[in-house]
């Protein structure tokens, strides 16, 4: 016959087994959890320093582009003034005379040269909506350089047929002189991308200036 207290105990120590068994393998799976966690962590953390040395790296690409594209800007800017000015004495003078005339349009064509250069070198450098009005601005200056080498031959061709350079001669009165450089200075006016040009070069000054005007606030 069997012991019932024999059983009993039997069954205490299976228990106790059992109870040792899961108590050990709760220890090894939160020790595994742990190690889990920790090498989560170690990733985690590596891939946000990645990330941060990525940024890093990043905004100091972004923070020279930005220093080199305002440099670029201000010199072009610089150079749309100047050529500004010429634009205004050729197109738009107080006084005008055959003389001065040649001598604007080299002042002119000049300028206009050294802003295509500018434009040309630091072209990798624009806004996009600077580089497009930029085109069509380039486009449009050398179609008035050719206007104006018409213009200079036209006023080559008075003094060949004259034999002299001396406007007294050529016009016989000042004021035949200024009326006739008026009427060629209209003329060239007349012709739409020239009327037009004063306004685009407004355009790309206030492009610039806007650009300018936005970093600051």
């Amino acid at each position: 016959m069997t012991n019932p207290t024999q059983t009993t105990l039997e069954q205490i120590e299976a228990l106790i087994s059992k109870y040792e068994n899961y108590h050990v393998f709760a220890i090894g799976l939160f020790i595994l959890l742990l190690i889990i966690q920790i090498f989560q962590s170690i990733f985690i953390s590596n891939k946000i320093e990645g990330f941060k040395n990525n940024l890093k790296k990043s905004e100091i690409k972004f923070s020279r582009f930005s220093n080199m594209q305002v440099d670029a800007l201000k010199s072009i800017y610089n150079q749309i003034v100047t050529f500004h000015y010429a634009h205004h004495r050729l197109f738009f003078p107080t006084s005008v005379s055959h003389d001065s005339l040649i001598v604007r349009i080299d002042q002119w064509k000049a300028d206009s040269i050294q802003l295509l250069d500018a434009l040309h070198r630091e072209r990798i450098l624009l806004p996009p909506d600077l580089v497009v009005l930029v085109k069509d601005f380039e486009t449009d200056l050398r179609r008035i350089a050719t206007k104006l080498d018409e213009q200079k031959m036209t006023l080559s061709m008075i003094e060949e047929r004259e034999g002299t350079a001396d406007p007294q001669i050529l016009y016989g009165t000042p004021e035949a002189e200024v009326e006739f450089i008026k009427k060629e200075i209209a003329n060239l006016l007349a012709v739409d991308f020239i009327g037009a040009a004063d306004s685009k070069i407004k355009g790309l000054r206030n492009n610039i200036e806007n650009y300018f005007s936005n970093l600051v606030k």
